[in-house]
């Protein structure tokens, strides 16, 4: 380990052709267990689209619209749809400091604490003869964080080390929802995230003092030092909200749609319909749905890169072959992932949608034959010269 300063340390290390030949061994096996789990979780999150799709439609077309100002027992059990203000009864309140108001529903405090932070970065070098030499850099500074850092498990711990953080972040929900006759459950009052700064503080615990908008311990805001801790809130005040949900009762939860095995639990802040509240699920299980398929495709895409890694090995004594070969080996697994996330997709529609299905596996086998083409006339280019 070589000092640079006080708050940098570089680390060079270098590792043997036969010890990386092992690593890509473990690789492969690893890549083995990968390959599966993207194709349950492809296979899991097209079953979970189909349910979402038909959930969403098949609540839009039976909700009931009701007052929220009294509870009708012939819709118990039923999803309905209302707006109100939601009022907290046992407001929001964080004891430590006190701070609550009447009505609130919720209150987030944030709490950050200046300490010392690890960045690492490092950079790699083939040679000639498979070995390869890595170098680590540590650098240490000073800054504003809201996870307690364990200093100890820095990789030079001395001179760097971190106080116990005294405090720590927390959310605070009123025990008692109402939103007219009605009660909302837990669930439906976390999910009230629309949260605003709480610009104006007016008290402090021992130990802090109020600074504009935050509670501050340390000597100078501006000038921090190694410990000193700054707490700012968010709320979310009394206010208008519409909502979708099954009434038990005068309670309002999570409704449940047994048929496509679908849970509805929808709520906006503001009056908004029924049709933009089903519209903005729908937005966001789209998104959950296209971030699942990426995430399947690059477990495939990965998992082929590691089971195809020995290859590269065997030839990186050289290390312009060993770039060579870790190409071809990434356009392989590339043409091999593109496919199969698109047949595993299809097959998962086809039994709700046979029209999608059916379109997506044709994209699959266009896409196949499209990366087949490629791979010969570059074959075949290279043969040529």
């Amino acid at each position: 380990m070589t000092q640079v300063n006080p708050d940098s340390f570089t680390q060079t290390t270098t590792t043997s052709w036969l010890s990386r030949l092992g690593s890509s061994l473990t690789g492969v096996l690893i890549g083995t267990i990968l390959l599966p789990c993207a194709i349950v979780l492809l296979s899991w999150n097209e079953g979970r689209a189909v349910a979402a799709a038909a959930g969403l439609k098949q609540g839009l077309s039976s909700i009931v619209e009701i007052s929220a100002e009294s509870v009708n027992p012939q819709h118990n059990t039923k999803l309905v749809f209302l707006s109100g203000t939601a009022t907290g009864i046992t407001p929001a309140t964080d004891s430590w400091s006190g701070l609550s108001t009447a009505g609130l529903l919720r209150l987030r405090r944030h709490v950050e604490m200046y300490q010392w932070l690890e960045r690492e970065s490092e950079t790699t070098s083939n040679n000639v003869g498979g070995s390869q030499t890595t170098q680590k850099t540590y650098t240490y500074s000073l800054g504003w964080t809201e996870t307690a850092v364990n200093s100890a498990q820095f990789k030079v711990p001395a001179g760097h080390q971190n106080p116990a953080m005294p405090l720590k972040s927390q959310s605070f929900d009123a025990s008692l929802v109402k939103i007219g006759a009605f009660t909302l459950d837990k669930n439906l009052v976390q999910d009230l995230t629309n949260f605003e700064a709480v610009e104006t503080l007016t008290q402090a615990p021992a130990g802090y003092r109020v600074q504009g908008n935050l509670l501050y311990k340390g000597v100078n805001p501006d000038q921090p030092v190694l410990g000193d801790v700054r707490v700012t809130y968010s709320a979310i005040a009394a206010q208008t909200y519409s909502i979708a949900a099954q009434q038990n009762n005068g309670t309002l939860t999570t409704y449940h749609d047994a048929k496509n095995d679908y849970k509805i639990a929808l709520i906006e802040p503001g009056v908004v319909s029924a049709q933009k509240l089903f519209a903005d699920q729908a937005s966001t299980e789209k998104l959950i749905t296209w971030a699942c398929r990426i995430g399947g495709f690059l477990l495939l895409l990965f998992g082929f890169n590691l089971i195809m890694s020995p290859l590269a090995m065997l030839v990186s004594f050289l290390p312009f072959l060993q770039g060579l070969v870790g190409a071809g080996t990434f356009f392989i697994a590339l043409g091999l992932a593109i496919p199969i996330t698109l047949i595993t997709i299809a097959i998962a529609w086809i039994a709700s949608r046979p029209l999608i299905g059916g379109g997506i596996l044709l994209l699959a086998v266009a896409a196949t034959w499209a990366i087949r083409s490629v791979a010969i006339k570059k074959k075949t280019t290279t043969a040529t010269a």
